[in-house]
């Protein structure tokens, strides 16, 4: 009788600590690759975050009247990189067409008119938006 229960509580470790190892093993598999996709999300939003902010500061106080090279490249090289991060074409028009209105308005700087001016800064301002509808879908 001491035999028999012996042998059976020998079978149930063995059982419990095979059902443990194999919950682990699945465990670990399931978890890396939600973890993975997690903490792949965080770093675009976070990628888009950084990108969007320095874009958006850069339009947001650019003086249209007095533009200077500096400020337009600093606009290109944030485009840029934001263009990385989006998958949205719609957005990345947008931004390709405020650059070409600042190109442009750069371009006649001496004779700008206020209409100029105001698309320009119409488009900076919506541009900014989408941004941060964007950023919220993240």
């Amino acid at each position: 009788m001491f035999n028999i229960s012996l042998a059976l509580v020998g079978q149930v470790a063995r059982n419990a600590a095979f059902g443990a190892i194999a919950t682990k093993v699945v465990d670990t598999f399931i978890l890396s690759k939600v973890n993975n996709k997690i903490d792949q999300k965080r770093w675009i939003r976070q990628s888009k975050l950084e990108a969007y902010a320095k874009l958006s500061q850069e339009i947001l106080s650019i003086d249209l009247k007095n533009l200077k090279d500096e400020n337009i490249r600093n606009i290109k090289e944030y485009s840029a990189k934001t263009i990385l991060l989006l998958e949205d074409r719609v957005l990345i028009n947008r931004i390709e067409n405020y650059l070409e209105h600042l190109i442009n308005l750069d371009k006649s700087s001496h004779d700008s008119s206020k209409d100029m001016l105001s698309v320009v800064d119409k488009k900076g301002i919506d541009l900014v938006m989408c941004l941060n509808k964007n950023l919220k879908k993240v």
